[in-house]
């Protein structure tokens, strides 16, 4: 998004917070895979952080997902800032794409984040880019700061939508029997006789399960 990349060519400081102009891409990218991987390389060499520019489709493209493994694995940090709003060339704005931060991971000792738990994300008019990257990528540096060695070399796609987001299924089974009990109080239905438990009995094998 060239408004993004030409409010930030005018700040003094925009070498020192590891700001990375990506004007080339168009003409890298026809080059082939290789040269593609070689040039992100090189364009993050030096640098401590990694800006995602996230639009509608940015997601599932496969080098912003390879940028991500990447900028993890080598230290720098990542701002997700959503672009979407902004107007293209023809006038145009675009409907908001899914954050690429939620769907990577990183673990230690069993405890697995999600890059968007880590790095916030901002959204680039509401939240006024133009005035505050400077302090997005400084606070982005930082985070990256708090990351392990471990955590930083296991970064990797989620699995599933549960995975990284902590579930207490303790807390979800209480739920649902606070749920079950709230119904059964204050309504006519009756929970137990709409349930078939002889499913629940034939998958434990305990027929004295449910009297």
């Amino acid at each position: 998004m060239n408004q993004v990349r030409n409010s930030w060519v005018a700040k003094e400081n925009r070498e020192a917070a590891g700001f990375i102009d990506a004007a080339e891409w168009e003409e890298v990218k026809r080059e082939g895979e290789d040269t593609i991987k070689d040039w992100i390389d090189e364009q993050m060499h030096g640098t401590s952080v990694t800006a995602v520019l996230i639009g509608n489709e940015t997601a599932d493209r496969d080098w912003v997902r390879y940028e991500i493994k990447k900028s993890i694995k080598r230290g720098n940090g990542i701002v997700g800032i959503k672009v979407h709003s902004l107007k293209d060339k023809e006038g145009s704005t675009d409907f908001s794409g899914s954050n690429p931060l939620k769907k990577f991971v990183v673990e230690e000792d069993g405890d697995v984040k999600t890059l968007s738990s880590i790095f916030p994300t901002y959204h680039w008019k509401r939240d006024n880019g133009r005035e505050n990257i400077g302090n997005w990528v400084e606070e982005a540096a930082q985070a990256s700061e708090q990351l392990s060695g471990v955590q930083r070399r296991s970064v990797r796609r989620r699995e599933s939508i549960a995975e990284g987001l902590n579930f207490d299924v303790g807390a979800v089974i209480v739920l649902g029997i606070l749920i079950v009990i709230f119904i059964e109080k204050y309504t006519d239905i009756d929970i137990l006789e709409n349930i078939d438990l002889s499913q629940f009995q034939q998958a434990t094998g305990d027929d004295n399960m449910f009297p």
